[in-house]
């Protein structure tokens, strides 16, 4: 019941502010205008990933209220973590509004990982179904910051299809949270089923026709909280028991962004650029519409989600 009420709490937010949060956007004049690289026929509003930073809020704060010992146990890592959540919305809303360079906000997430390293999210190492294990040593904080901006990256680009980044994020941290519970990992469960709840609650407002777009503001949000879930070492456990099922679980993503870099290195193109050739328009291009794209994506990464389920038992 209490990991409900976690769950329903962030939905209820995100179900309730999200119309007060479109009608400030259109004050604020904070919309995605229409261009050749946008798939929108009409200005729509962003700044929808302030509410789902809000209602991720709620929920933790449902946690702190049913399980007293959560925020004790853990409120060092989990203040690094909302610290870092905070900066990174900031750079998203900031993005939303003004458009900072992509350098710049490319040095700015490297210091927003640094951060997030300092609260205790490192990736020391990978242990592939138990057969062998690999410690990064040195290397760990450059590939702990190479996975973090990546992953962050990586969802911001795939937030180009009306409710696509949502429903990939919400099923992506379903999974998690029953990954969770197979280790007894109290402070996942609850980070994951926050973020299951609010973006579930936004697709009522994102899926298309979208109302409101999460913007840079919600994208990076939910790319930073996945990234460190998928990071995250249970005191219990001397590995990284997430990585190899997160990675599986957002093979799309990391797919669609890998294929980015390659196809802008091989045209000469600066690697933070924009195109219209993601994997989401390739099938656009074929005739499907968005919505039967965005449901194909969340089918596959339903199936991946089984398959990191089976990763994490045979590897238990």
């Amino acid at each position: 019941m209490n990991y409900f009420l976690i769950f329903a709490t962030a939905f209820v937010i995100v179900s309730l502010i999200t119309p007060s949060i479109r009608s400030l956007a259109l004050r604020l004049y904070a919309i995605d205008k229409v261009n050749k690289r946008k798939i929108h026929s009409k200005v729509i509003t962003k700044l929808g990933g302030l509410g789902i930073y809000l209602g991720f809020l709620g929920g933790l704060l449902c946690a702190l209220i049913l399980i007293p010992d959560f925020f004790r146990a853990y409120y060092l890592t989990m203040l690094g973590l909302l610290l870092s959540a905070t900066l990174v919305l900031i750079l998203g809303i900031y993005d939303d509004f003004q458009g900072s360079n992509a350098l710049l906000k490319f040095i700015i997430q490297i210091i927003i990982s640094l951060l997030i390293i300092n609260s205790g999210f490192l990736l020391s190492g990978i242990s592939i179904a138990g057969l062998f294990n690999i410690e990064f040593r040195i290397f760990s904080i450059p590939i702990t910051i190479f996975w973090l901006v990546g992953l962050i990256n990586a969802v911001n680009l795939i937030d180009g299809l009306d409710g696509l980044a949502a429903g990939l994020i919400g099923i992506a941290s379903f999974f998690i949270f029953i990954l969770a519970l197979i280790l007894k990992d109290n402070l996942s469960i609850c980070v994951s089923l926050s973020l299951a709840g609010a973006c579930f609650a936004f697709l009522k407002y994102n899926f298309h026709p979208a109302k409101i777009f999460m913007g840079d503001t919600g994208s990076l949000f939910l790319g930073l909280i996945v990234a460190c879930l998928g990071i995250y070492k249970p005191s219990s456990r001397p590995d990284n028991p997430y990585f190899i099922p997160v990675i599986v679980l957002l093979f799309l993503p990391i797919l669609d962004t890998a294929f980015a870099v390659i196809r802008r290195i091989s045209r000469s193109k600066n690697i933070f650029s924009g195109d219209a050739s993601h994997i989401h328009h390739f099938f656009l291009k074929k005739s499907f519409n968005q919505s039967q794209v965005a449901i194909g994506f969340y089918l596959v990464t339903f199936i991946f989600g089984i398959i990191s389920l089976l990763i994490m038992l045979f590897s238990n």
